[in-house]
């Protein structure tokens, strides 16, 4: 849906003249963003009822299956090639005697490697996108939140003013901070929340006041929302 012009210079003029009911300045260092990080997959895999969360567990069960034993398959045939070069050079036969232990060893020493090697090498790619996401986003910065009854302003370059309460689908609680999760839409870094950290500046409101107000305006904006949706269902049915 097209915002009308009007409804954003009210906000910008709201936003400029009135005092916000709550004001929060924060940082957030590596630690919670990694801890954020593992709370938006939880909750992400929690969304939906349980027969649409059991078929996607399910199937990340079996494509976790698959690339297990794609992975296998490849450190298997990899050690065997290295474990042949050896019966080669040191010039043993290819039926292996129980005394020629040379390319046995070799073949399970390179399978553990290998496999090893690739369970450490997802690890470090994980771990590497989350600096870089906090090397972009989060790295020396300072964040504003401040609460109106009309709207969130979230001092972000493309988040910004997030016009209805309604909009929050819930506020989730971890103990380094809060996420303010969105329904739809996403804000800055593709990331469908706004995160709060705990790690507040000077001259924020209080952790509790933060977490009291924006519950109170979610679960507002959530009535309001079924109230519209109630409203809309009545006009349509006929006399």
């Amino acid at each position: 849906m097209v915002e009308p012009a009007g409804a954003h210079e009210s906000l910008r003029q709201e936003w400029v003249e009135a005092r916000p009911d709550v004001s929060y300045r924060f940082v957030v260092s590596p630690r919670t963003l990694q801890t954020a990080d593992a709370v938006a997959r939880a909750v992400l895999r929690r969304k939906g009822n349980w027969r649409q969360r059991a078929i996607a567990d399910f199937m990340r069960s079996i494509l976790r299956l698959i690339l297990g034993a794609l992975v296998i398959a490849l450190c298997g045939w990899l050690s065997l090639q290295s474990a042949l070069v050896v019966d080669y050079l040191f010039g043993v036969t290819h039926h292996l005697s129980s005394g020629e232990l040379l390319p046995i060893v070799t073949f399970v020493v390179t399978f553990i490697g290998l496999f090893v090697g690739f369970r450490v090498a997802i690890r470090l790619l994980a771990r590497s996108k989350s600096q870089r996401l906090y090397r972009e986003f989060y790295s020396d910065n300072e964040f504003l939140v401040e609460g109106r009854k009309s709207h969130l302003w979230f001092d972000e370059r493309s988040a910004g003013a997030i016009r209805r309460w309604s909009t929050f689908e819930q506020l989730v609680e971890f103990e380094e901070g809060m996420w303010l999760v969105l329904r739809k839409r996403t804000t800055f870094a593709g990331l469908r929340g706004i995160l709060i950290s705990k790690d507040s500046l000077p001259n924020s409101c209080t952790w509790s006041e933060l977490k009291a107000y924006l519950t109170q305006r979610i679960e507002d904006g959530a009535k309001h929302e079924d109230e519209v949706i109630d409203a809309s269902a009545a006009t349509r049915i006929p006399n």
